[in-house]
């Protein structure tokens, strides 16, 4: 894992549809530019404020689920590389983490590199071989999370993708139609 400046990010995350939208809090959102061949899956525990995207599929997991729903999608994505990004600072995501993750080594090593970027939206490049410690993360802001400056967005350079993290208990995945329906197909099934 390693920070990259945002800005130097950017351009490659507009050129895959993705903009930056002010919410009313003042934190900038990442959105994506409707596609055809794009579609939706949000993922909410039933306590969950945060409001689908209109032409969402939703389904409601338990909040603990989560993070094990977004590793599957995630291996289904098959991206060498996700770059994270916050919606507000990373010392809100950090302070929100750490207690949580403060006994693996590998976190140790991000938080010591963290510290150098707490005060920025730089972007986490995550490869496949360091989803373990992502996922960690997402549990550890899924059940600890309070405030919207600490919500994710996991995405792409390369590739039309906005995975979008909320603190209260939500996950809403934007990507390929086919790769979201077979995550359907996939949950449907786990679930009957």
């Amino acid at each position: 894992m390693e920070f990259v400046q945002y800005r130097e990010v950017l351009p490659g995350l507009q050129e895959q549809g993705l903009i930056e939208a002010a919410d009313e809090d003042g934190l900038i959102r990442l959105e994506i530019e409707p596609q055809p061949r794009l579609k939706t899956l949000h993922l909410r525990d039933p306590h969950s404020r945060v409001t689908p995207y209109p032409d969402a599929c939703v389904l409601d997991r338990p909040k603990a689920e989560l993070s094990g729903i977004l590793e599957q999608a995630l291996d289904r994505i098959h991206l060498a590389e996700v770059l994270v990004i916050p919606v507000g600072q990373w010392r809100d995501v950090i302070d929100c983490v750490a207690y949580d993750l403060a006994a693996d080594e590998e976190w140790r090593e991000i938080d010591a590199l963290a510290a150098l970027h707490q005060n920025t939206r730089n972007a986490l490049a995550v490869t496949r071989g360091e989803t373990r410690l992502l996922i960690d993360m997402v549990r550890s802001l899924l059940s600890n999370g309070s405030s919207p400056r600490q919500d994710l967005a996991i995405t792409s350079d390369v590739a039309p993708l906005l995975v979008e993290v909320f603190h209260d208990g939500a996950i809403s995945l934007t990507w390929e139609g086919a790769i979201i329906n077979s995550i359907l197909k996939h949950l449907r099934t786990a679930s009957a």
